[in-house]
C-alpha cells in the first residue's frame, strides 16, 4: 500500500532511540524527507551519518526541547530548509521521574514541548492545507497503570490537547491524532531496564499480554506513520491504542 508520503517534509522530536528512531526509519523508508532532534549530539551525528549513507534525505540536530528558544529556532530553520512542514511528530518524553522534579520535567518536556512545537509548526502547515500531527501519548494516561504520577497524568492531558487541536486545525486542513503505546521493549529503554533490574515485574507484565510478549518500536511506528499519511486523510481527533490488547477496557 502506497501511503503517499514520498517527498513529504517531516519533523520528529526524540529521534535517536526506541520508538522515535523507529518512526524516523519508517518515514524514510516511505520516501519522506525527515529532520529530527535529540539531546545527545553524538547519537544524532552517528544516526544521521548512517541514514545518509543509506541514501535517505535526513538531517538531525542536538537540542533539548525544554529550551523554548532553541526548539523554536530549530523548527523554523527546518521549515525554511525543507520549504515547509507537512508532518510533525512530538515524541520526546521526560520519563517517569519521582517527586516534584518529575512533575516539572513531565510538564516541560511531555506537555509544553508538544504545545510549543505545535504552535510553531501550525502556521507552516496551514499554508499547505494538508498537515498532520501525531502526538505520542501512552496507555498510562488511559487506565490505572502503575502508581499515581506525572507521566500518567500528563499523557492523559496530551490526548485531550490533541483532540482540541484537531478541532481547531480541521478548517485549515490539519489533522491531529494520538498514538498511545502499551509496554514496548527497547533494550536501552524503560522496559529493558525493568527486564534487567526487576525480572519478576517484567515477567508479570509479559504474562498480562495476550500475545505473550511486549511490543516492538517498529510496531508503534507503523501506526504513527499511517495516521500521518494521506492514506489516513479522513482520520482526525482519534487516539490509536497500540498495545497488543494489553488494556482491558472496552473502547467505544
Amino acid at each position: 500500500m502506497d501511503l503517499g508520503l514520498k517527498g513529504k517534509r517531516v519533523l520528529v522530536t526524540g529521534g535517536t532511540r526506541g520508538i522515535g528512531a523507529a518512526i524516523v526509519d519508517c518515514f524514510l523508508r516511505e520516501g519522506a524527507r525527515v529532520a529530527f532532534c535529540a539531546r545527545d549530539g553524538a547519537q544524532v551525528s552517528a544516526q544521521v551519518r548512517s541514514l545518509q549513507e543509506g541514501g535517505y534525505d535526513v538531517s538531525g540536530a542536538a537540542l533539548d526541547v525544554a529550551d523554548p528558544t532553541a526548539y523554536g529556532n530549530w523548527i523554523n530553520e527546518r521549515a525554511q530548509a525543507l520549504g515547509g512542514i507537512d508532518v510533525f511528530i512530538p515524541n520526546v518524553s521526560g520519563g517517569s521521574l519521582a517527586g516534584e522534579e518529575g512533575w516539572k520535567r513531565a510538564f516541560d518536556v511531555d506537555l509544553m514541548a508538544t504545545v510549543r512545537g505545535c504552535d510553531h509548526v501550525l502556521p507552516h502547515m496551514a499554508t499547505s492545507g494538508d498537515g498532520a500531527i501525531v502526538v505520542i501519548a501512552s496507555i498510562a494516561g488511559l487506565e490505572d497503570f502503575g502508581s499515581p504520577g506525572a507521566y500518567n497524568t500528563i499523557k492523559a492531558g496530551l490526548v485531550a490537547y490533541a483532540s482540541q487541536l484537531g478541532a481547531a486545525g480541521a478548517p485549515h486542513g490539519i489533522r491531529v491524532n494520538c498514538v498511545s503505546p502499551g509496554p514496548i521493549h527497547v533494550p536501552d529503554g524503560f522496559w529493558g531496564g525493568i527486564e534487567r533490574e526487576q525480572p519478576d515485574a517484567y515477567s508479570a507484565t509479559v504474562q498480562r499480554q495476550p500475545f505473550g510478549r511486549l511490543g516492538l518500536p517498529e510496531e508503534v511506528a507503523n501506526g504513527v506513520v499511517f495516521l500521518a499519511s494521506p492514506a489516513a486523510k479522513w482520520i482526525t481527533r482519534t487516539n490509536l491504542i497500540v498495545d497488543g490488547g494489553f488494556t482491558k477496557r472496552v473502547q467505544f
